[in-house]
């Protein structure tokens, strides 16, 4: 359909979230489309897959901007030095994600670039693609602290942007959109207006299944840990869900289950209720745990449990 003079420009386009981990890409996502789509806690590595949430700006306007756009948000794991079969394959779908998408962002703390920054700088050489800068957490940390970070990365590469943001509590993440938007290439909305992921119900209910187990046993369960669901069945006035967490070794089984059984069920209900939340119906959620010892190796387990 032709364009009137007044008519905004449509835009559609994907943009990549990378960062080391724990650096707060996971709460932007959430932020950015109003539902929490992506687990998360302090444990590094709770983003194992990349996570797709979608943003339509239907009035421009409201974000300062004269387009109507649908960004399409990649939440990536963080980047680290891998050593296992998992790591590697995380660390890929973040290298993967920086070719599909057509703006990046980079989300730092206001800290000193470190080795992980070093060897991102290294991805991004000979980069065509915008890529914003952004630095984290201004709600956190003083404006004298964040000023030199952006010095210190204005040297070493040349952003598009340079915004501070906290991924928190929102704050210039109207700018973010507006400025997001102006680098996207025109062309009509890949989804519908309301919808907010192209990924089922079940692989968000694995996601904040994982995020309460991390929640609930953040001291005491290491990185050797994941869930799987079995079964997830959608009735008439509920939705039935059966999930595995798996572990490594029988001390960890133990310290899942917990005492009569305490910490499973904890997990259990809070989990459910934010399944509830995204999803808008009654869950009758069935956890178990199972040991599997080098299922961070297995390759085809990982396919099974990885989006």
């Amino acid at each position: 359909m032709e364009k009137t003079k007044n008519q905004p420009k449509t835009k559609a386009g994907y943009v990549a979230i990378v960062g080391r981990p724990n650096v707060g890409k996971s709460t932007l996502l959430n932020y950015l489309v109003g539902e929490k789509l992506a687990g998360i806690s302090p444990k590094p590595q709770t983003t194992r897959d990349v996570i797709r949430g979608i943003l339509t700006v239907t009035n421009g306007k409201k974000v300062g901007s004269s387009c109507r756009g649908q960004i399409v948000f990649l939440d990536t794991p963080g980047v680290h030095q891998p050593h296992d079969k998992l790591g590697e394959e995380m660390v890929h779908d973040v290298r993967h994600s920086l070719d599909d998408a057509d703006v990046l962002y980079w989300m730092v703390y206001p800290r000193e670039i470190g080795e992980t920054e070093e060897r991102m700088l290294g991805w991004f050489k000979g980069c065509q693609k915008p890529v914003f800068l952004l630095v984290n957490q201004i709600d956190k940390f003083p404006k004298l602290q964040i000023l030199p970070t952006i010095d210190s990365y204005q040297k070493v590469y040349p952003f598009r942007e340079f915004i501070p943001i906290s991924a928190a509590t929102g704050e210039n993440i109207d700018t973010l959109i507006r400025k997001t938007l102006d680098c996207l290439p025109e062309g009509e909305f890949i989804y519908p207006e309301d919808q907010i992921s192209d990924q089922n119900e079940r692989f968000h209910a694995q996601e904040l299944i994982r995020e309460k187990l991390y929640h609930e046993l953040e001291d005491e369960l290491p990185y050797d840990a994941t869930v799987r669901i079995d079964s997830y069945r959608d009735e008439e006035k509920i939705t039935r869900i059966s999930a595995t967490i798996i572990v490594s070794r029988d001390s960890q089984k133990a310290i899942v289950i917990g005492k009569g059984g305490l910490k499973i069920r904890e997990i259990g209900r809070t989990a459910r209720l934010e399944i509830e939340k995204l999803i808008g119906r009654k869950v009758f959620l069935e956890l178990w745990v199972k040991v599997m010892a080098g299922w961070k190796e297995n390759t085809s387990f990982l396919r099974k449990i990885r989006g």
